[in-house]
């Protein structure tokens, strides 16, 4: 039927009068541009608008210039077929095109999480759809648009076709900062009497219709607020990613860091066992011979089998711990990695200054620059104005309209001379008399504002109890470390004394034994306190909202850790008449 009334010349039903051919036309376009985007099309658009505002947003709060983007879904999930080289790593290795990655450090794991971790994919997704949200907000604050066409035919059952209609409608509108809502619209209705033979007739209308409340729900403050809070709501989840992004680099480093923590301690442990087979032979030769009691031979063979067996504890360990740091980074456990060689060793462990920042000047500067405090102090603000909000909708309701509208004559479709419109104008007053909905809404919104700031407040004793302990456990764990560092040199000094000593008989097989177990487990001490000093200098800058991460690792910001140093330097001068 909608063929048959638009299409087809050759029915009698088709033919439309000259000066409605511009509606039609308008009404057809509209209906094409709809239907012209295909889901993929519509996707990119998305994506396209809710990237510009991530975008924009990272510009202005971190001058990040790195596009976001969300990860390609993998072919797995019904994603179109790519080239190869636009796999993820992670479908690379389940095809088998990728057997081993490597040689890896915290820098390259960080770019293989940011591919191919779910953690990663869900945070990012959260971002995006936070964007998404903002995009449907401004669509309701901008101009609305709507559009319809409509046609049909009637008649008798055993008869013949009686009438037929095309019609078209179009509108726009806008809410104001104001609260007032403008509504224009046009419209055209077309219709004919087959029966008789007679051509299409028809009318068309224009209006326009204004409302504007006066009392309660008038203002930026109540109108504009679903759009503002959305637009903050961004800023906090672009925060909250900024954050994730940081604590996750921590996270991986610490991954990165344990995993070569067990690899050094298999090798310890080789090296020991090496060691003790060479002991354990040597004493065997010199019982043979006679110059070597067979119970020092036994008790070279007792510590090399212990040192086989924990040999096997600490290789599985390690293997587990590959597994999951495989899982961790979103790729198959099958998947052989290879690490750099000499990661550990290039840790520093020294830190000017952490020797000289006060915990004073740590806890405010962390107070100041720490993005989690920032949005909690904006969500203040936040439940300051739903409070606002909720107290206006107590007033009365008062709000003026007006509209125009004209109306051509049957037959006189685009004829208007605007004589004979018809206006209205109006005042509509809204006087609630139970007021208990809206009185409970307003305490809600007033008990919230009161429970928003406790939780603001809260944050700040959180910071500064994390702030104080990260300091204290950097500050201990670099104690730690050069202690640590001190007996392995003593360690090493007491083996050579016990095997120089073992070789001109001065000293029995125990005392090497136990020389040797103390440099194995010195060693393995030392390793854990330079591990565990890194780890607890990247907290405090975390803490401190100093560490950065972009395509080159992790650092710290130069800018803000030179400015905490003055400021540490300047308290320090002013701590005498502070006193």
């Amino acid at each position: 039927m909608g063929r048959a009334l638009f299409d087809c010349p050759a029915s009698p039903l088709s033919y439309t009068p000259p000066h409605a051919h511009l509606a039609l036309a308008v009404a057809a376009s509209t209906l094409l541009l709809q239907g012209c985007f295909t889901p993929p099309e519509l996707r990119d658009r998305a994506d396209r608008d809710a990237y510009a505002l991530i975008d924009a947003r990272r510009k202005q709060l971190f001058d990040q210039d790195t596009p976001f983007s969300l990860p390609t879904p993998t072919a797995a999930f019904g994603r179109e077929p790519r080239d190869l080289e636009d796999w993820t790593l992670r479908e690379k290795v389940l095809a088998g095109a990728v057997t081993g990655v490597g040689p890896l450090n915290v820098v390259g794991a960080l770019s293989i999480a940011a591919e191919n971790s779910q953690q990663v994919q869900q945070e990012q997704e959260s971002l995006y759809q936070t964007s998404l949200d903002l995009t449907l907000e401004q669509w309701r604050f901008g101009y609305q648009y709507d559009a319809s066409v409509d046609g049909g035919a009637s008649g008798e059952i055993n008869g013949n076709l009686g009438t037929a209609s095309k019609g078209f409608s179009a509108s726009v509108s806008r809410v104001l900062g104001t609260g007032a809502v403008i509504l224009a619209d046009v419209g055209a209705s077309l219709f004919r009497v087959v029966s008789t033979g007679d051509g299409w007739d028809g009318i068309t209308n224009v209006g326009l219709s204004i409302t504007q409340p006066l009392l309660k729900g008038t203002g930026e403050l109540v109108t504009l607020e679903p759009l503002r809070q959305t637009e903050r709501t961004l800023i906090y989840a672009v925060r909250a990613y900024e954050r994730f992004r940081r604590t996750y680099a921590v996270t991986v480093s610490d991954r990165v860091y344990r995993v070569q923590q067990s690899l050094d301690q298999l090798n310890n442990e080789r090296l020991n066992f090496e060691n003790l087979r060479l002991l354990r032979v040597r004493n065997e030769r010199l019982a043979e011979a006679g110059e070597l009691s067979e119970v020092q031979a036994d008790q070279a063979r007792q510590d090399e089998l212990g040192s086989e067996n924990r040999l096997v504890g600490l290789q599985g360990n390690t293997e587990r711990q590959l597994d999951d740091f495989k899982v961790f980074l979103g790729l198959p456990v099958e998947c052989d990695l290879f690490f750099e060689d000499g990661i550990l060793r290039r840790l520093s462990v020294e830190s000017p200054v952490l020797d000289l920042l006060r915990d004073d000047v740590a806890v405010e500067f962390a107070i100041e620059h720490r993005l989690d405090v920032m949005t909690s102090f904006d969500r203040v603000q936040d439940a300051t104005r739903k409070e606002a909000i909720a107290r206006d909708a107590l007033r009365a309701g008062l709000s003026v309209s007006a509209s125009v509208r004209e109306v051509t004559a049957e037959g006189k479709v685009l004829q208007y001379s605007f004589n004979d419109a018809i206006w209205s104008a109006g005042v509509d007053v809204d006087l609630p008399i139970d007021l208990l909905p809206l009185r409970n809404s307003w305490r809600r919104a007033e008990l919230s504002l009161v429970d928003t700031r406790r939780r603001y407040e809260r944050s700040l004793d959180a910071v500064t109890a994390s702030v104080r302990d990260a300091l204290r456990r950097a500050r201990n764990s670099f104690k730690t470390f050069k202690i640590q560092d001190g007996a392995v040199t003593l360690a090493e000094r007491r083996v050579r004394g016990a095997e120089l000593s073992l070789e001109a008989g001065e000293a029995i097989t125990r005392d090497l034994l136990e020389a040797q177990r103390s440099l194995r487990s010195s060693r393995d001490s030392a390793t854990a306190a330079r591990i565990a000093f890194t780890l607890d200098l990247l907290d405090l800058w975390l803490e401190l909202e100093l560490l950065r991460v972009d395509e080159s690792g992790v650092f710290v910001d130069p800018v803000l850790s030179e400015d905490l140093r003055i400021r540490t330097l300047e308290r320090d001068a002013l701590a005498p008449d502070l006193q």
